[in-house]
């Protein structure tokens, strides 16, 4: 799976990393309890390293027969923190490691996918669904805590596939599996890391049912990353845009749309339905550079959010 993590919002993330495990006497308590010879003004990498490992047994992420792991770690740590190598997944599991305010967490991912098109002030989107959502085609028993979607749009105006990063919680024990109904334009669905794809569910029309069986089951509470892409057939008339829709809360969502041409003019929205639907909400968006939109939403739920926009004529 492609990294678009501008190099700026590593940078940005890291610093403020550095920032909060010192500044943060609730952070900086947890990894000083574990340093040694560690001076006033620096962080201490092993102590960072023991507290991340000791968050990674506790949820069954790694074995705690593996005594080597806060070593293991250690260059990881480091390189995070430095802002020379950080992944989604890292940045995940430092904040939960260490417990992370939701002001402190929000800003954190905010900083490292870049910058929005529209700040909302910190606050999410939710309850903006005038009718019900598509009924499940499995009990929803996983929770998003953070969700990269990345969305690619050809030369020929066409969808042509969206790259997904779950980090999920488990709301029960033995939960081993991750459904969703996307559009059914979708006839092709990649298990990358996390899981692997089980096969296509019935749904409601315009949509069709995905599952995926997680590399391992999870206990109540418990979190797994889970990475995925979809691909996508023509459809009849020229994409116009995107949506990711949320019955249950989502946290740290982040959307950006790669367009091999650009278009015109876009727009992020809040719709009230699943398709079609009205737009509750709509602030015009800007293209960067390298023709993307983005846009960070601390969370959404009960809703429909997206970008749309129109081609050149």
């Amino acid at each position: 799976m492609a990294n678009t993590v501008p190099p700026d919002g590593v940078a940005a993330a890291a610093k403020e990393l550095r920032e909060l495990l010192m500044s943060r006497p609730e952070y900086r308590r947890k990894w000083m309890r574990y340093s040694q010879r560690t001076r006033p003004d620096r962080i201490s990498y092993a102590g960072v390293s023991q507290v991340l490992a000791l968050y990674l047994w506790e949820q069954g992420v790694k074995r705690e027969t593996d005594v080597e792991l806060p070593r293991q770690l250690r260059d990881t740590v480091r390189m995070a923190l430095l802002g020379e190598k950080l992944t989604h997944r890292t940045l995940g599991w430092l904040i939960e490691a260490f417990d992370f305010q939701e002001s402190d967490t929000h800003k954190v991912w905010s900083l490292f996918s870049g910058g929005s098109v529209t700040d909302f002030g910190g606050e999410g989107i939710s309850k903006t669904l005038a009718s019900p959502p598509i009924p499940l085609i499995k009990p929803q028993v996983l929770r998003t805590t953070t969700l990269f979607s990345r969305y690619y749009i050809d030369s020929e105006l066409m969808l042509q596939r969206i790259e997904n990063s779950h980090v999920v919680v488990a709301l029960e024990d033995n939960v081993d599996t991750f459904a969703y109904s996307p559009r059914d334009t979708t006839h092709t669905v990649e298990g990358v890391a996390g899981g692997t794809f089980v096969g296509f569910h019935p749904s409601s029309p315009g949509f069709v049912g995905v599952e995926l069986r997680l590399d391992r089951a999870l206990r109540k509470g418990q979190q797994a990353s889970l990475q995925y892409s979809t691909h996508h057939n023509k459809a009849s008339q020229v994409c116009t845009d995107v949506r990711r829709a949320a019955r249950k809360r989502m946290d740290n969502v982040d959307m950006r749309v790669i367009f091999e041409r650009p278009p015109a003019r876009a727009w992020w929205c809040v719709w009230d339905s699943y398709s079609s639907g009205r737009i509750v909400q709509k602030v015009e968006a800007r293209l960067t550079e390298k023709h993307e939109l983005h846009q960070f939403v601390p969370f959404i739920e009960e809703t429909v959010v997206g970008f749309s926009w129109e081609w050149r004529r």
